[in-house]
């Protein structure tokens, strides 16, 4: 059984790099809040400001739910734990995994990967950033059935060709 997980830096990004955000982006609405009311073209900048907070919190808490940070992986599954502020405990068999997709697997340098396990309806993610990650991605498409493994390559292939 093989173990895959983050350091600690990228663990502090995953888990808490929104709050920081967060923060210094209410520090920037302040003056404009204040403000708004001499000058109206400070809507722009609060449309955008609020956007963008929407949207990075909105990704965190969608990180929350699918990013294990530690993944065992052995012969016919993984097992995926230390989910934050949980003690979920999710295994795939990789006989039962339906679709992979993000990064990598849809012919991106980046990104989060999704592995998606349709027999139980359950979905986890994992970054390029996890120490060993490409032995994992390695690991997972060599034991996935042979059409999602053709689609993967179909997706690489055709991005090189671009």
């Amino acid at each position: 059984m093989q173990t895959f997980t983050y350091s600690i830096f990228y663990k502090l990004i995953f888990r808490f790099g929104n709050l920081i955000v967060t923060f210094l982006l209410v520090i920037y609405l302040v003056p404009i809040i204040v403000y708004i009311d001499k000058n109206k073209i400070l809507l722009i900048p609060l449309v955008i400001s609020l956007i963008i907070l929407y949207i990075v919190n909105r990704t965190y808490l969608i990180y929350h739910k699918i990013l294990p940070y530690k993944i065992e992986a052995d012969e016919d599954k993984m097992k995926c734990t230390k989910f934050f502020l949980s003690k979920k405990e999710i295994v795939i068999y990789y006989k039962d995994i339906e679709s992979l997709s993000g990064g990598i697997f849809s012919g991106k340098l980046s990104g989060i990967l999704k592995v998606c396990d349709g027999k139980n309806q359950v979905c986890i993610g994992f970054s390029q950033k996890m120490k060993d990650s490409g032995k994992l991605i390695t690991f997972i498409l060599s034991k996935v059935n042979k059409e999602l493994y053709d689609q993967v390559i179909n997706h690489l292939t055709a991005k090189k060709k671009r």
